[in-house]
């Protein structure tokens, strides 16, 4: 009969401390910890609205009401794959770009663009590159781009910097990695090449028959000229033969150097070598 007072008085103490280990679980459970990096941009935001830009280091909120949204400062790459586009003269091209950007404001960016996460940037700024693609392309040939892979790139920093730079990225650099046109105009490009290459070997083997028909023309002249020359080309080629054939020379100048087997000779004043 002692002991019921004595129960009675404990269940308070008991379920109160039951509540406050509740309410400190709770508590605990809603707390996170944050850690920025150098790299990172970190804005943070209470009940929706923007606070702060954080600086690297650990950081503890209560979520809810704090929300944070983590962004790479880092230069990051963007590809934009197999963009149809039709050039100047009308002709359908695929074209497969490489981008780089950078973050510079993420202040301004998470104003200006619908966008949270890094995959949500890239879908914001997929489109600021792939229209300034199609307005490049169609304002040149298929030659002039084949030609001059650094032309599209060039028109797509001008035209895509200035509208990426106003929601606080940067476009460091593109390049255009492939450009893919149908198998007919390969076909048809192939065979200008193989003509062109075909035509220049023919010109090339003209030239260096007109060059041999002049050395020959002007060979002869200068032995019309001067007779002795054929006597020194004929010294020429018996140093040339290594005793295999016999030369018979005229040294007296009346005749001429003649080559001949078996030792045959040409005159009275002949001499032979």
């Amino acid at each position: 009969m002692v002991t019921i007072p004595v129960v009675d008085a404990i269940v308070p103490f008991v379920l109160a401390a039951l509540g406050f280990a509740l309410l400190a679980w709770l508590v605990l459970s809603r707390r996170q910890q944050l850690v920025v990096y150098d790299w990172h941009w970190a804005l943070l935001f209470r009940r929706g609205k923007f606070v702060r830009v954080l600086k690297p280091g650990l950081y503890r909120f209560f979520q809810p009401p704090c929300y944070w949204m983590l962004l790479d400062k880092r230069q990051q790459t963007i590809a934009v794959p197999g963009q149809e586009v039709l050039t100047k003269d009308a002709l359908g091209i695929k074209l497969t770009l490489h981008a780089e950007y950078q973050i510079e404001d993420a202040v301004r960016l998470m104003k200006t663009l619908p966008a949270w996460t890094a995959q949500e940037v890239v879908a914001a700024i997929y489109p600021m590159i792939q229209l300034p693609i199609r307005e490049a392309a169609a304002e040149h040939t298929l030659d002039e781009l084949l030609q001059n892979r650094d032309m599209l790139p060039e028109r797509v920093m001008i035209a895509a910097s200035a509208r990426l730079a106003d929601n606080g990225v940067k476009l460091v650099r593109v390049a255009v990695r492939d450009i893919m046109i149908p198998s007919s105009l390969r076909d048809a490009f192939a065979a200008t090449t193989i003509a062109q290459k075909q035509g220049a070997a023919a010109l090339e083997r003209a030239r260096s028959e007109v060059a041999s028909m002049r050395a020959l023309a002007n060979a002869a002249r200068m032995a019309q000229d001067h007779p002795a020359l054929l006597q020194l080309r004929a010294l020429q080629a018996v140093q040339a033969s290594e005793g295999k054939n016999t030369l018979v020379l005229d040294l007296s100048g009346k005749g001429t150097a003649a080559k001949a087997d078996g030792g045959s000779t040409l005159g009275e004043d002949d001499q032979t070598t």
